[in-house]
C-alpha cells in the first residue's frame, strides 16, 4: 500500500496518542505533582481523551462514516483539557493537529460516506 500524506498524518496520530494513554497510565505520580488541578476523579478523563482519539483515528483509517465526528470532538476536548488544566507543552501540538485533521476531513469528506 503506497502511504499518503493522509495515511502519514493518522499513523503519527495514533502513535502520539499510543504514546499519550501509555505516560497516562504508568505516569500518574508525576502528571498529579506537575498539574496541580489534577484529583483522582478527574484524572480518569486524561486517560480517556487518547483512548477515544485512538478509536477515531483507526475508523479514520477505514474512512468510518462516523470517525470524523469522533475525532474533531476528541481534538476539541483536548484542546480544552489542556486550557483547563493548563497543559501548555502540549497546546502546541494540539492545535496545529487539530487544523491539520481537519483539512484532512474536509478534503476526503466524500469517502467518509
Amino acid at each position: 500500500m503506497k502511504l499518503s500524506i493522509y495515511s502519514l498524518f493518522i499513523l503519527l496520530m495514533l502513535t502520539g496518542n499510543c504514546f499519550g494513554l501509555y505516560q497516562l497510565i504508568t505516569g500518574k505520580q508525576e502528571f498529579m505533582a506537575r498539574f496541580p488541578k489534577l484529583n483522582g476523579n478527574n484524572y480518569f478523563v486524561l486517560q480517556l481523551l487518547p483512548a477515544i482519539n485512538i478509536i477515531a483515528l483507526a475508523g479514520m483509517w477505514y474512512f468510518k462514516t462516523w470517525s470524523p465526528w469522533l475525532a474533531i470532538a476528541g481534538a476539541l476536548l483536548v484542546i480544552a483539557v489542556d486550557l483547563y488544566f493548563q497543559v501548555w507543552y502540549h497546546l502546541w501540538l494540539a492545535i496545529p493537529s487539530t487544523v491539520i485533521l481537519l483539512f484532512f476531513i474536509i478534503k476526503y469528506w466524500d469517502q467518509f460516506k
